[in-house]
């Protein structure tokens, strides 16, 4: 076996040099980024080496003939790595071809796994056989672990391919969204912005980069402005799924207006579908001495607003409905018209999926919501979703509700305590 280096300003040079001096059947053993010199300095360039390996021609045909159940030749090996490596050099092919490109290296990089396993059966279960073949076996098991290797590399490299140099807690910071679940593009955009503030002149430590991430979140979160007590009534309609908590949370959001804030509260339930809401609110509003009315049909909910119109704030209940329903959603916004509602709050769970949310939040958009609530964030795994949903519809959040008790699980919402839960995967409270 012959064994060679080759330089090359990218890795497509280097190997198109070991073909040339090797031959087509030549295999990539390993790679690795050279260090820059003074001079390459100067020329803002990188260097890449390849440490390129061929068999003779009579080893490679014998070897061929000694491992006729194995899966995998050399051959095959080394064909397999030259359409990674042509998928991997295409750098400004659009984003889901390189999306492809690494589920097919991982995918690649188990199908080594099976047929290194399956080679090594022969020499297993016949003892008897040649000392070459055995040999032969044990060279291509380590050909495919530097394969392994070398898979390892390029997917590596393709999750930063939106980048070049990045600093080492950059990068970590960068993996740190994707785990919380924060989709790429975003992950992307966020990791950018920061990279653009570091001066050279600045530290860049692990403190410092997850304190610009967090800032970074914070300043593009976008909270709902507080309002002034208007002359008339501001009437506020809470909608969403079934099984989010909207009950609970308008029950919190009346008691801190009344307790807190010292405004005149009327209370309006339309949710007498589900079993025990309407006297779950009632009891509430006994307690809190605040004045309710059920309303059964939207026909009758423009003459329950009228009743409250001496009050402050008017807060209407409404039944869960499936995003998947489009008969109910019809009946919801028929609800929310009547009532002339000035704020539609959507209540969406944090322990929600983000293709859900999406599918969510696009049905109920026939509903104009004005405001997102986020509740169970005591519950949530991570904050991803919720981030992700937030860039995708631009809609202010309102409240954060946390829990079951009344009122105090629930919050304002804030950027920066936001973007610390989002960052650090746990509840503020937690």
């Amino acid at each position: 076996m012959r064994i060679k280096k080759f330089l090359g300003n990218n890795i497509k040079e280097a190997t198109e040099q070991m073909k040339h001096d090797l031959g087509s059947e030549a295999i990539v053993l390993h790679t690795r980024r050279v260090p820059k010199t003074n001079l390459l300095k100067s020329l803002g360039k990188d260097q890449f080496e390849i440490t390129g390996a061929i068999d003779d021609a009579t080893e490679f045909s014998e070897s061929e003939q000694s491992v006729p159940n194995s899966t995998y030749t050399r051959r095959n090996v080394k064909q397999s790595y030259d359409a990674v490596m042509k998928t991997s050099i295409r750098q400004q092919e659009p984003q889901d071809e390189q999306s492809n490109a690494l589920e097919g290296l991982q995918q690649m990089t188990r199908s080594f796994e099976r047929s290194s396993d399956r080679s090594a059966e022969p020499a297993a279960e016949s003892r008897s056989k040649s000392l070459r073949e055995a040999s032969d076996i044990v060279q291509l098991k380590a050909e495919v672990e530097d394969m392994k290797n070398i898979l390892q590399q390029l997917t590596h490299q393709l999750k930063f391919k939106h980048f070049g140099e990045l600093p080492d807690v950059l990068k970590e910071a960068y993996l740190n969204l994707l785990q919380q679940d924060v989709e790429e593009k975003f992950a992307v955009t966020l990791t950018n912005d920061v990279l653009k503030k570091i001066t050279h002149d600045q530290t860049v430590n692990r403190a410092t980069i997850e304190q610009m991430i967090v800032q970074s979140i914070s300043s593009d979160f976008p909270a709902a402005q507080t309002e002034k007590i208007s002359k008339k009534s501001k009437v506020i309609v809470l909608v969403g799924p079934t099984g989010v908590g909207k009950t609970t949370t308008i029950a919190k959001m009346a008691a801190i207006d009344k307790l807190a804030n010292g405004k005149s509260v009327g209370l309006i339930s339309c949710d007498t579908y589900r079993i025990g809401a309407i006297e779950q609110l009632k009891t509430f509003a006994v307690i809190a001495d605040i004045p309710m009315q059920v309303v059964y049909r939207a026909a009758d909910l423009a003459a329950a607003v009228k009743k409250f119109q001496r009050y402050d704030v008017i807060y209407i209940d409404t039944v869960g409905r499936s995003q998947k329903a489009k008969k109910d959603l019809t009946e919801l916004k028929k609800i929310v018209q009547a009532a002339k509602a000035d704020e539609v709050h959507l209540v969406l769970s944090a322990q929600t999926n983000y293709a859900t949310l999406r599918d969510i939040t696009e049905k109920f958009s026939s509903l104009d919501p004005t405001h997102l609530i986020f509740s169970k964030m005591d519950e949530a795994v991570n904050f991803g979703p919720l981030y992700n949903i937030i860039q995708k519809t631009r809609i202010p959040v309102s409240f954060f509700a946390t829990g079951q008790v009344v009122p105090d699980d629930i919050s304002v919402s804030d950027g920066m305590t936001f973007a610390k839960m989002l960052y650090q995967g746990t509840p503020a409270n937690a």
